[in-house]
């Protein structure tokens, strides 16, 4: 019995010191701390209120009348919203916003659908038909963060509404929204249209209408948490976007588009970097410190290219990382035995970079300066390399950009005589959308990996 435990002891023993042994092997280096990335809040509770707001000005009209031949998604989408919020929350509450917000009865809901919710029944100082305000829900949704907020909308905004004091009135609220973890989903549907479009911006600065459209975008937008959201638009996408004609979009508004990081959950594996595992020698680990290190031989030929794809790290629907940033650091000895090894680190820069790609993170390893054939053969190489989302992507404006027109082109488009008309400098909304979103992002290290390799000669 005491030969077997003097056995497992010494077992243990020559294990731990072997380990040890290779830690010993590796220079001496400080990790940046992974950082905790909460995107979904699977676990929250969806014991909390919904408030919907619906645009009431009049060139929303039109949606509510049905065009021959085409679908109207509108009135389908909208008549199934109740539905569609009782599945988010316990309770929901409707509101109306033009020049002000005015609470609807829940007998008066199914009016949000016809003709007559957009007239105007009172006293002319009390009609509510005639402004967009839509910074006042924005407004509400700052003082309360605990509910979901669903806001239905033409979107179409004259200049005068974005920019100064009227600008600040919508950036300011979306601002403390983002701060609190909450997100912004905007989901564009074209729909069938047979109405009059008020406001159109001329050359010599006054407006007119138009009456032609048979087709135009109205928008959703969704300001809560990423789970709601991304239910939400499952729910329409499930129920009114099964047709291939049916055209809609959608991007998601977050100042944290970063889905994790990689080595949490230990996602990268040697067949990130392609062929390594043929390389001589080669081991791959992950240490106590979760940084996986690819251990290997190699002579001054080799090409070195890590790879991830980009669904691995970005919100799926959001901007998603327009800029990486590389930190990294490489020591190297004349001696590749532990015992005698002494690290020296190196004074270069710009070892790697990133190849551009849509689909997929793409680092070339030691392809400048720090190339392979630029380093002593026969020496023992150490290369740390920490991969940061330096800035968020901006795909959304490039997704609603079709659907958008400026100011300065609005009379030459209405000339033109289109069917389906355009929204109004909606490029430029979502751009100040991504502006303030931008500027709540913080760079995040996404992945830390290093490589430990012996140079042959």
């Amino acid at each position: 019995m005491r030969r077997n435990f003097l056995n497992i002891f010494c077992f243990f023993f020559i294990i731990f010191t072997t380990l040890h042994a290779d830690d010993d092997c590796l220079p001496s280096f400080e990790l940046t701390e992974f950082p905790a990335i909460s995107k979904i809040d699977d676990n929250q509770s969806s014991d909390k209120p919904v408030f919907i707001y619906f645009d009431q000005s009049l060139s929303m009209q039109g949606y509510t009348k049905d065009q021959p031949g085409i679908n109207n998604l509108y009135v389908n989408v909208i008549d199934d919203l109740q539905q569609i919020a009782e599945n988010v929350g316990n309770k929901t509450y409707y509101h109306s916003f033009g020049k002000s917000i005015k609470p609807i009865k829940e007998n008066k809901i199914s009016q949000v659908i016809k003709p007559i919710f957009y007239d105007c029944t009172d006293a002319a100082s009390e009609c509510n038909n005639q402004e967009s305000k839509i910074h006042l829900p924005f407004k509400i949704a700052k003082s309360n963060s605990e509910g979901t907020y669903i806001i239905v909308t033409d979107l179409f905004l004259s200049s005068k509404q974005l920019i100064g004091g009227t600008l600040n009135q919508l950036t300011k609220p979306l601002k403390s929204i983002l701060k609190k973890g909450k997100s912004v989903g905007i989901l564009g549907v074209m729909s069938s249209y047979n109405g009059t479009i008020y406001d159109i911006p001329t050359r010599d600065g006054g407006t007119v209408s138009y009456t032609e459209a048979q087709k135009r975008p109205f928008y959703i937008i969704v300001i809560g948490d990423q789970k709601d959201i991304n239910k939400i638009k499952k729910n329409l996408e499930e129920q009114h976007f099964n047709d291939p004609e049916d055209k809609y979009k959608f991007s998601l508004i977050t100042s944290t588009p970063i889905l994790q990081n990689l080595n949490n959950k230990k996602l990268i594996t040697d067949k990130n970097i392609k062929n390594i595992h043929k390389a001589a020698n080669f081991n791959f680990l992950y240490n106590d410190d979760n940084l996986p290190i690819f251990s290997f031989d190699t002579n001054n030929k080799r090409k070195i290219n890590f790879k991830v794809n980009k669904s691995q790290l970005e919100v799926k629907g959001s901007n998603g990382i327009g800029e990486f940033l590389i930190k990294d650091k490489l020591w190297t000895s004349t001696n590749s035995k532990c015992k005698k090894i002494n690290w020296e680190e190196a004074r270069l820069e710009n070892i790697s970079t990133i190849s551009p790609s849509n689909e997929e993170l793409h680092i070339k390893m030691f392809n400048k300066k720090g190339s392979l054939k630029n380093l002593f053969r026969g020496w023992r190489y150490f290369y740390l390399l920490e991969i940061y989302a330096n800035k968020p992507g901006s795909a959304s404006e490039d997704i609603f950009e079709e659907w958008s027109v400026r100011d300065s082109e609005a009379e030459a488009f209405k000339d033109g005589n289109p069917v389906e008309f355009k929204t109004l400098n909606l490029t430029k909304i979502i751009k100040i959308l991504n502006s303030v979103a931008n500027d709540e992002f913080k760079p995040t290290l996404i992945a830390s990996l290093a490589l430990d390799f012996d140079l042959t000669k």
